[in-house]
């Protein structure tokens, strides 16, 4: 059994796709139909759907076939942008960015804890002055989980110093209405500059789980910290399903309805 021919397989099912032959929920041709089509074997043809079904495209059911995914990947938005509606505020975001796609069930869970810095933590919160992360200093955490027809969508962390976020709001579990860099001003700290790192990897077993993965589909991993100056006040970290979600970076003095014009574009278009 040839890798070329299952592939073969996997291009005519994307294509398919991609022309919108078949809808979301739709029932894909069998494997021996697929097979007399193709001039492959039944073997060969289920390796080529299970190639798409990798990619988050295809829901393979036991006994029922093969079915069109739901794939309607969401644009987070990973810069701010003028009025602030970036993915890191739910309510003026990520929320209504979900709703406008047709997702009608969007919740938030927030979760605030206090500990140690992790390895990993201090050193994305370590600066040139004493007010640097070290491993085993406190650490505010607030934990952000969104929820999208009550399956866990994207996960998000973010990390303040102790000597920043001790009895504020941000050690509050409520949701903060104006955003974190709007607190922030209000306790006399300006969000000056940020950088940022995204990459891939493959989710752990319980992360599978909780966000509901298929084999074969990684998480995009997107890495923020933010300073004044030279001394960092948070570090966030958002957690996605790749085949869920499509980073959207601006430059310039892109305008604040950036996520509407960019809302129905989608890296899977060919």
């Amino acid at each position: 059994m040839s890798t070329s021919r299952k592939t073969v397989v996997a291009d005519h099912l994307r294509e398919a796709l991609a022309r919108g032959d078949y809808k979301p929920g739709e029932r894909l041709p069998g494997e021996e139909e697929l097979a007399e089509q193709l001039d492959v074997s039944r073997a060969t043809a289920r390796l080529g759907m299970r190639i798409l079904q990798d990619e988050g495209r295809v829901a393979i059911q036991p006994g029922r076939g093969a079915f069109v995914a739901d794939h309607r990947p969401i644009v987070h938005l990973a810069t701010p942008v003028t009025g602030g509606g970036d993915s890191e505020r739910f309510e003026a975001g990520y929320q209504p960015h979900l709703r406008e796609a047709g997702y009608d069930q969007v919740q938030e869970k927030i979760k605030v804890s206090l500990d140690t810095m992790r390895p990993k933590v201090a050193k994305r919160l370590r600066s040139d002055g004493a007010e640097g992360g070290t491993r085993g200093d406190l650490v505010v955490i607030r934990s952000s989980d969104r929820f999208v027809d009550g399956g866990l969508w994207q996960s998000q962390v973010t990390y303040f110093p102790y000597g920043i976020a001790s009895n504020t709001p941000l050690m509050s579990p409520e949701r903060l209405e104006e955003g974190v860099a709007a607190v922030l001003r209000s306790l006399g700290y300006q969000e000056e500059w940020n950088w940022d790192i995204v990459g891939a990897r493959m989710p752990s077993q319980d992360e599978a789980d909780s966000f509901g993965l298929g084999p074969g589909i990684p998480l995009l991993v997107q890495e923020r910290v933010v300073y004044e100056g030279m001394r960092p006040l948070r570090f966030t970290e958002t957690v996605m399903p790749a085949n869920r979600h499509q980073l959207l970076y601006s430059g310039g003095g892109a305008p604040e309805e950036l996520l509407v014009l960019a809302s129905d574009v989608s890296i899977f278009e060919r």
